[in-house]
């Protein structure tokens, strides 16, 4: 099953040229996504309507997401000492431009790129899944705190089709960029790169592992 999964990846990566086109990627995992769990025209509209509510958990929302991955060894290990008070600035930007919109090709794009950057500064999917499940935990806490059930719920509804949505991107593009990086180091094609690894994994069973 693993195999057969990896010869199904084999063929949607080969839809991408070896230099990624961030655009390209970025709709082509977000078909991938079943509609009805994607964010929506109906979720930027909720976003808007609790717009001056999400405004006012900015500096809440910045300072407590730093403060999550600065307080935890691994996640700190990521940082330099001192670098706290430049990338709060760009969570920042995030948010704003989060809870402003619009939600076209570019901010998708934007959220796909994150999957290289991550590459990059060593930030492994956990941590991104981890933080993402705290920023929709503290959302849920705070809607909760401030509105009716019915509006709460509507808000989160919203909140997790991003979540999926971004999530979605980062993660998928960490794979397919990192396995990109990896092909044209070695002077792979991703076809033989994709066939070498479903025969290394083809007889491992989940079931002996330990």
């Amino acid at each position: 099953m693993i195999a057969s999964l990896l010869f199904s990846y084999s063929s949607y990566i080969l839809l991408l040229p070896m230099k990624t086109n961030i655009k390209e990627l970025t709709q082509t995992i977000i078909d991938m996504i079943p509609t009805s769990l994607r964010f929506n025209a109906h979720d930027e509209a909720v976003f808007q309507k609790f717009k001056p509510f999400h405004e006012k958990l900015s500096e809440k929302f910045v300072k407590g997401f730093y403060d999550i991955l600065f307080g935890y060894p691994t996640t700190q290990s990521i940082f330099k000492p001192d670098e706290r008070p430049l990338r709060e600035p760009d969570l920042q930007r995030w948010w704003q431009r989060t809870i402003t919109g619009p939600f076209d090709i570019n901010y998708w794009s934007w959220q796909a790129a994150v999957g290289v950057i991550h590459i990059k500064r060593k930030v492994k999917n956990p941590m991104m899944i981890s933080i993402w499940g705290w920023i929709l935990l503290t959302l849920q806490k705070e809607f909760s705190m401030n509105y009716s059930l019915q509006d709460t719920f509507e808000a989160m509804d919203s909140w997790h089709r991003l979540a999926i949505t971004v999530e979605s991107l980062i993660a998928e593009s960490y794979l397919h960029n990192y396995i990109v990086a990896l092909a044209q180091s070695t002077g792979t094609e991703f076809a033989l790169l994709d066939r070498l690894v479903a025969i290394e994994v083809a007889d491992i069973d989940p079931k002996n592992l330990s």
